[in-house]
């Protein structure tokens, strides 16, 4: 078939699917439904990363302990609801920021299996989306979904990187509550330490984090749906078992694979530049690698990585879930 007849024909299977303000919306729904349920695991990690853990009078500490004395500790001081401090930052990165997301990598996928592009598309990618799959993406290679997330995810995160360090130092103990009353007046603090490039801070570690996160939880969430959806090609009331399933999966291995870069975005951003012993402006990844293994050890890595495994794991089991049949319900 010509490639022109090809592309109007996926265009056409296309055309039904494809709404902007639809998928921005679910987007935005999955997103707003993971930050509320799901802070208190992002508070505990930052408190849990941020802190040198392996000097003074924490030196003995098992992270069951370290973990349990953090969660005392907030709600001795701020009782039950300061679990959920740094909400409303993290409802303001992440509501636009996974609707962005969702939107990107679905209009990223379209247009390589369009296009079909070498390396990254595969025959009949646009079927996906049609009702003959479990899928209401366009199915890529397992490079193409490694591509196709890695740029979506890290485009969208430079965006939202100064909301991030805002989210970052409200649940950090660094900062007390007066000192950042509210997200416009943080932005200004932000600005008036660092100037413009204080925006970006511990940008090299998100990316560094998210291009290989955000790839491998597609690639291994397409790959298992696949696998999974053998079991229920029969009973699509399955799905949600298999949508769900593939998310915890994807998101689980992909946290293990990024922890160590996580840990260095949460200090970058959160450590206060007297506690470093040098000046913002050098506080680059090499320099923070270095500080985390004098201070920590190798060990420091693995902090809070329980609690980011359930945390990211539960976010792309809901975000995915409703994302997917979002779509389905608005586009039946």
């Amino acid at each position: 078939m010509p490639a022109s007849a090809s592309n109007a024909g996926a265009q056409e299977a296309r055309a039904p699917t494809r709404s902007a303000a639809k998928t921005l919306g679910v987007g935005g729904l999955a997103g707003l439904a993971s930050c509320v349920l799901l802070q208190p695991f992002d508070l505990l990690k930052t408190r849990m990363q941020q802190e040198q853990s392996r000097v003074g009078p924490h030196l003995v500490e098992t992270r069951t302990q370290r973990l349990m004395r953090n969660f005392r500790q907030v709600v001795h001081a701020d009782g039950w609801h300061g679990l959920w401090r740094g909400t409303m930052p993290t409802v303001v990165r992440n509501v636009p920021g996974v609707a962005a997301y969702f939107y990107t990598i679905n209009e990223l996928r379209w247009l390589v299996a369009i296009w079909q592009v070498p390396l990254l598309s595969i025959g009949g990618a646009t079927q996906a989306a049609t009702g003959a799959s479990s899928s209401t993406l366009a199915r890529l290679s397992t490079t193409g979904n490694l591509l196709t997330g890695a740029a979506a995810r890290v485009a969208i995160g430079f965006c939202l990187n100064p909301i991030t360090i805002v989210k970052a130092r409200y649940e950090s103990s660094h900062y007390a509550r007066t000192a950042y009353p509210t997200i416009l007046s943080s932005l200004r603090a932000i600005y008036h330490d660092g100037g413009f490039a204080g925006f970006f801070r511990g940008f090299s570690a998100t990316a560094l984090r998210d291009a290989p996160y955000a790839g491998l939880y597609l690639a291994v969430y397409e790959h298992t749906k696949q696998l999974l959806g053998r079991f229920s090609r029969h009973d699509r009331s399955g799905n949600a078992w298999v949508v769900s399933a593939s998310g915890l999966t994807a998101g689980t291995l992909a946290t293990v694979a990024t922890q160590p870069f996580d840990i260095l975005k949460t200090r970058m951003q959160t450590t206060p530049s007297a506690l470093l012993g040098m000046p913002a402006e050098r506080v680059g990844i090499v320099a923070m690698t270095r500080h985390v293994l004098a201070t920590d050890g190798l060990g420091a890595f693995a902090d809070g990585l329980g609690l980011r495994c359930a945390r990211k794991a539960a976010s792309g089991m809901i975000g995915w879930t409703i994302f997917e049949f979002g779509n389905r319900y608005w586009n039946a």
